[in-house]
């Protein structure tokens, strides 16, 4: 009935805490585990070896012989789950409520208008647990994901399969988490249950930290322009308002790293915004 989708890369570390939090799930349905390992070049894949030779009847791993990238190793994972439902729990994060896949399962089949489950999780940083942030509502839309400046954390999203859909442009992106939302929210509404049932843990290794301001603006844009193509300019005043925000959040970043060079160049395209929106896309690397 569930498929729990994990990509891991290099994650020795993390990756024993992560496959617990899903094997510990306690549920009236089946469940299975398919491990996207992505030839890491530390003892990662091994960890996982021993785990599916451990719980053989949970766990299914994906051992491709060459490095796939991120993008291919998460949209090939997520693919090959067989489930009718679809949970997400990246290597380096983990769950921390076992009834986690059963809340999030009796409210979806309950609820077939709704095409995906989020939750409540802790950011685990320095050793230190925080709260994210507080919503609004608990029942959002496509409007509401691209109106604030954030996106569901990956260790919360649990959506139906079906909703799952791959046009070319995914493959190309770097937030993955984010566009996933953005497409599967476009075949239903995003349930948020106030339960704090997993944990993203920040770390100089994961995605978040390894794009610097600019580049993380030229990125976030190719998103938002394919998005707007998709959806043929269905939510383009939302994409552009979001897009003023983030040049304001970036330009703020910039500065207070000392890269003067990606601030004055982010002030620029700020400026030419009512030109074209999405111009800096170009400067993605």
């Amino acid at each position: 009935m569930v498929s729990v989708s994990m990509i891991t890369y290099n994650h020795e570390k993390f990756i024993a805490e992560a496959i617990e939090g899903v094997v510990m799930q306690k549920t009236d349905f089946p469940f299975k585990l398919v491990i996207g390992e992505d030839c890491s070049t530390d003892s990662t894949r091994e960890i996982c070896i021993e785990y599916q030779k451990k719980y053989p009847d949970i766990i299914r791993l994906r051992l491709p012989e060459t490095n796939q990238g991120m993008m291919l190793n998460w949209i090939n994972n997520i693919s090959s789950g067989q489930g009718k439902y679809i949970a997400l729990c990246d290597g380096d994060d983990y769950w921390s409520d076992p009834y986690k896949l059963q809340k999030q399962f009796d409210f979806m089949e309950a609820h077939p208008d709704f095409a995906l489950c989020s939750h409540k999780v802790h950011t685990l940083m320095c050793g230190h647990l925080d709260e994210n942030i507080e919503m609004e509502r608990d029942v959002l839309t496509t409007e509401d994901i691209l109106a604030k400046d954030w996106g569901l954390l990956t260790a919360s999203i649990f959506f139906r399969k079906e909703a799952h859909k791959t046009p070319d442009w995914y493959y190309k992106v770097k937030n993955g988490d984010y566009a996933l939302q953005l497409i599967v929210s476009l075949s239903g509404k995003i349930k948020f249950l106030p339960d704090y049932m997993a944990v993203y843990r920040q770390h100089l290794g994961g995605m978040s930290s390894t794009l610097k301001p600019l580049n993380q603006t030229a990125w976030m844009l190719f998103l938002l322009d394919e998005f707007n193509k998709y959806t043929s300019n269905q939510f383009k005043k939302t994409i552009i308002e979001r897009i003023r925000r983030m040049y304001k959040l970036q330009i703020y970043y910039a500065k207070g790293y000392g890269l003067r060079k990606a601030a004055a160049v982010l002030m620029l395209y700020q400026k030419l915004i009512f030109v074209s929106p999405f111009l800096l896309k170009s400067k993605r690397k």
